[in-house]
């Protein structure tokens, strides 16, 4: 996205929004917000404000906005709540521990949280393993997530490296 249609963007995202954007602001503000979205195509970012102003009550910071616009690039979906992650490992583990197959979905996260945690997860079971394992899964999902939604920098000519 250009300087241009960023600003565009910007004074949008306001009028939608019925926000003041001072003049004295101006600089700072499309500075700030070019910043995160530069690396990202105008129309699906245009696209993901707008769907966005539909059910959002509060004006969205351009951190929100890059990532509405990343995850539906992506179509992934959203990593789940350390609960239900610790939920689905007690699934699994108890069925291991009946000697039965499973065949419940086990998501990224979750897969490299129980790397990270070695064969010490197997044994997991109390409320202070509990809190290890949802420490380690937040851990792991804020990482991916940094991944994920990472600034893509520009070269001399404008191209993504």
């Amino acid at each position: 996205m250009n300087k241009a249609e960023l600003q565009q963007l910007v004074d949008q995202v306001y009028a939608t929004y019925n926000q003041q954007l001072y003049e004295v602001d101006k600089k700072n503000v499309y500075r700030a917000w070019y910043d995160l979205l530069n690396d990202l195509e105008y129309e699906e970012t245009i696209n993901a404000f707008l769907e966005l102003a539909v059910y959002e009550t509060f004006m969205p910071k351009p951190g929100q906005l890059r990532r509405t616009v990343i995850d539906a690039r992506t179509g992934e979906p959203p990593h789940l709540d350390p609960y239900s992650a610790w939920g689905i490992f007690v699934g699994v583990q108890k069925d291991a521990h009946f000697g039965t197959q499973t065949n419940v979905p086990k998501p990224i996260a979750l897969q490299k949280t129980l790397e990270r945690l070695g064969s010490s997860a197997y044994d997991m079971h109390t409320n202070g393993d509990r809190e290890v394992f949802i420490k380690t899964y937040t851990a792991v999902v804020e990482e991916m997530q940094k991944q994920k939604y990472k600034i893509l920098k520009k070269d001399g000519r404008g191209e993504a490296i």
